[in-house]
């Protein structure tokens, strides 16, 4: 993502487990990554709802969903 200091290169990570097929969601930044509202807490793995709104510091909104 083009953007300005804000986001991480790395900001965060997007994985899918392969055998149940749900999706976690982890913050790898200095300036923060929010799941509905709620600030992740930096390094620690949280479940990825099937339709969830991302923010990426204060820069970027990602609206999520999972198609199954």
């Amino acid at each position: 993502l083009y953007s300005n200091d804000q986001v991480s290169r790395e900001h965060l990570r997007l994985r899918r487990d392969p055998v149940t097929g749900t999706f976690a969601i982890t913050d790898q930044s200095r300036n923060g990554t929010w799941l509905n509202g709620r600030r992740l807490t930096n390094g620690a793995e949280a479940a990825l709802p099937d339709r969830a709104e991302i923010r990426v510091a204060e820069m970027l909104t990602l609206t999520f969903e999972a198609r199954k």
